[in-house]
């Protein structure tokens, strides 16, 4: 488990790279097969291909999710290499997520070696591109959770807890129209753009609510063209991040009924909610209950938590599927420097997840 981990780490992927993430995959492929997976392979042009690995079995899959891609650019390994020390796993990518591709595939191998392959069927979905919203690969994610009988998905932990609940992300942007002038000269004859984005942006930022838990996040702005010219354009991208979909639509319904202040401005709203909220509820925390006691058969205190990013997870719970989340690594700082695993957690999630789907 290990080698092949320290294998897919070395093999740099960022998701914008169709060339890396393809290599993992046909890397990952090759395993699955060796376990007597059939492989279905969903071709990419814009990011790395996709791939559904089956096994046959009674009843409706279980379903497990992972990714390849990461949010590291290429030539990350020269400062941040490879190496293990005190007992952590440092590297580009090796906890969210090659971590967990790799328990995935030594839990099946440990499986199959002790054969107690479950009766239930499997599949296996690997994609490409997760760390940018799942763009191309959700069709397919849809597609296979709707006919699972449940969904583990393989991203880190948060400390040691599973996750039960992750908030809904949504992207939008603002664009607002003005007219240009010379700003010493003809300054009447001007309508500033960036002046009606400031009374935007105070607009937008009051949507926030922290006792519902949602987020407003104005992170990008530009406009103009010169110091000494009124602004004719501005605009503005809105990071949303909300725990349920009655707040999604709250916040989706005010940000595209926002109107100018200065009438002689033009405004136009752009985007949605990518990812709806993956919400503690029903499914999602039945699951929790029997995976919890699955762990206490193998002397492990589960534990559950919330977080505000957001993963296939939040696609699969959704659509009313039972899903349990951070089922991979234990370790920290995921998407910043110094992100490392903690190596002695590893098998113990390879065996809590052989359990589960020896079980469920």
């Amino acid at each position: 488990m290990f080698d092949l981990m320290r294998e897919m780490t070395l093999i740099e992927s960022p998701t914008s790279d169709k060339a890396s993430n393809d290599r993992l995959i046909a890397l990952v492929r090759a395993r699955f097969e060796a376990l007597g997976a059939t492989v279905d392979i969903d071709p990419q042009s814009d990011f790395g291909d996709h791939m559904v690995a089956r096994w046959p079995g009674v009843g409706k899959p279980g379903l497990i999710i992972g990714h390849v891609d990461t949010v590291w650019p290429f030539g990350t390994l020269e400062d941040m290499p490879y190496r293990e020390e005190d007992g952590n796993i440092y590297g580009p990518g090796v906890l969210d997520m090659k971590a967990g591709i790799a328990a995935t595939i030594a839990a099946l191998e440990m499986l199959r070696n002790t054969g107690d392959w479950p009766e239930r069927a499997l599949a296996v979905l690997v994609n490409s591109d997760e760390e940018v919203g799942s763009p191309s690969s959700r069709p397919l994610v849809e597609a296979e959770a709707v006919n699972a009988a449940y969904s583990i998905v393989m991203e880190p932990s948060m400390g040691f807890s599973l996750k039960t609940a992750r908030k809904g992300l949504g992207e939008f942007r603002l664009h607002i129209e003005g007219r240009a002038s010379h700003a010493g000269a003809f300054p009447e004859d001007g309508i500033s753009a960036i002046e009606e984005m400031a009374h935007q942006i105070l607009r937008i930022q009051a949507l926030k609510d922290w006792d519902a838990g949602t987020t407003i996040n104005v992170g990008l702005i530009d406009g103009g063209s010169a110091r000494n010219t009124i602004p004719a354009e501005a605009n503005a991208v809105i990071d949303v991040r909300v725990t349920s979909a009655d707040e999604g639509e709250r916040v989706t319904s005010a940000l595209y009924s926002l109107y100018p202040v200065n009438t002689d401005t033009t405004l136009e709203m752009t985007g949605h909610l990518h990812r709806p909220p993956m919400e503690r509820e029903g499914p999602v925390a039945e699951l929790f209950a029997r995976v919890q006691s699955l762990g206490a058969e193998l002397g492990m205190e589960l534990s559950e938590s919330s977080t505000g990013g957001g993963s296939d997870a939040n696609l699969t719970a959704a659509l009313g599927i039972p899903t349990i989340d951070g089922m991979g690594a234990v370790g920290e700082h995921p998407h910043a420097d110094g992100e490392y695993l903690v190596a002695a957690e590893l098998p113990k999630r390879a065996e809590l997840l052989a359990h589960c789907l020896r079980m469920l």
